[in-house]
This record gives structure tokens, C-alpha cells and sequence, in this order.
């Protein structure tokens, strides 16, 4: 599986939530900060480049559009109001990836997961039939940055929204990396994070061993 581009997007959360928005070369109405996250992530990722239309999408988040169900909750259980029509889609984990495949084109398989290893192994699997996969993990703060806190036990708040484009070699492209021999299984040595797979892409380093909780791959520069 041979990887063609990437993008790490990562804010620090100081004071309040960015407004992402602004930032975005193909906005979209009703969007909120979940979704913005998320395609100002792809967009960085895909930046002249054009995807086949039958590319395969996955994207992984531990907690979804958090902000969107908080939302839904506060009115439902506190206001006994039903929930604002925009913010219930929103919350659902397929309108995400509707969003992303209608900016960029795409018809193919789109499938939202928890983690990025769970994602990672299913384009593995896509790729060796033949597939293009674009894959991303997207993790948004909650706005009440004193909930977001206490909630997840961190002093440091940052907001993520990282992406790889991989697929089988392709004749004439240079690849920035290859990823091989893939296994699942039950890590034996230091337990990786998919912060540290996007720290090696952006170092000068070469190689690379991933070992996830149920995972492990080699990731090669060149």
C-alpha cells in the first residue's frame, strides 16, 4: 500500500473554538465546527490533486461531533425542546461522510469508524483489491473548554483533523511512503498513536514501526 499525500491539521484551543470557516476553499452551509474541521483537513490533504470518483472513504473519530450531541441533549433533557433539525444531522456519524464525499467527488465505499487502526486495516484490505482510499481521523474540542477539561481529564486542548491518500503503486507518481507488512495483532512493544505516524510523515526520519493496540504495519519514506 503505497501512501501519495497527507495532512496533519492541529490547533492548540486557547480561549474558544477557531472558526475554521474562513479558512475553507469549498464552504458549506450549515456546517458546524465538526464539519468544518473535517474538510479543511481533507482540503489540505488534496491540494491539486483529483480523485477518482469510485475512491473509497473512511473516517475515524473517537467521539464524533461532539459539540452537535451536547446540543441535542441540553435540549432534550434540560429545555424539553426537540432538538434543532441541523444539529440532529449533524450528530449523525453518516452526514459527515456525506459532506466529504459530495466536495470531493467521491461514489465510492464510505464508512465511519472509532479508531484510525480500525480504518487503517480496512484500506489496507481495499487497497490490495485495488482501491484508492482516502482516510482521515478527526477529533473536535468540546466549546465549553472547562467541560472539554474535566470531561477528558487534559489540561492541553487540541483540536485534529488528519488525513492520508493511499492506493495500490501507481506508474509515473512518486509515493511519500509505503506501508507494509501489515498484521493485527496484540502489540508487544510501546503502544503507538496515529499522532506519532504523522509526526514520522512530517520529520526527515525514514522508517517507521507502527504498533497499535490490535496493529502493526511498517511505514517506509521514498
Amino acid at each position: 500500500m503505497y501512501l501519495y499525500a497527507f495532512s496533519n491539521h492541529q490547533e492548540i484551543v486557547l480561549n474558544e473554538l477557531s472558526n475554521k470557516r474562513t479558512l475553507l476553499k469549498n464552504r458549506v452551509n450549515r456546517a458546524d465546527n465538526f464539519v468544518n474541521l473535517t474538510l479543511l483537513g481533507v482540503e489540505k490533504c488534496l491540494e491539486n490533486i483529483s480523485l477518482k470518483s469510485d475512491t473509497n472513504l473512511y473516517i475515524s473519530s473517537e467521539n464524533g461531533n461532539i459539540n452537535a450531541t451536547i446540543k441535542i441533549l441540553d435540549a432534550i433533557f434540560r429545555k424539553n425542546q426537540l432538538p434543532m433539525p441541523f444539529n440532529f444531522l449533524n450528530s449523525v456519524n453518516a452526514s459527515i461522510l456525506f459532506f466529504v464525499a459530495k466536495n470531493c467527488g467521491i461514489e465510492g465505499k464510505a464508512i465511519f469508524t472509532d479508531s484510525f487502526e480500525s480504518s487503517l486495516t480496512q484500506a489496507y484490505v481495499d487497497v490490495k483489491n485495488g482501491k484508492t482510499v482516502l482516510l482521515g481521523h478527526v477529533s473536535e474540542a468540546i466549546a465549553d473548554l472547562d467541560l472539554h477539561r474535566k470531561k477528558f481529564n487534559v489540561d492541553e486542548i487540541v483540536e485534529q483533523s488528519q488525513w492520508v491518500l493511499v492506493s495500490p503503486k501507481i506508474e509515473g507518481k512518486d509515493a511519500i511512503a509505503k506501508i507494509s507488512d501489515l498484521k493485527i495483532e496484540t502489540a508487544t512493544n510501546k503502544e503507538s498513536t496515529g499522532n506519532e505516524l504523522f509526526s514520522f510523515l512530517e520529520s526527515n526520519e525514514k522508517n517507521y514501526t507502527f504498533n497499535s493496540k490490535n496493529l502493526s504495519c511498517i511505514v517506509t519514506k521514498g
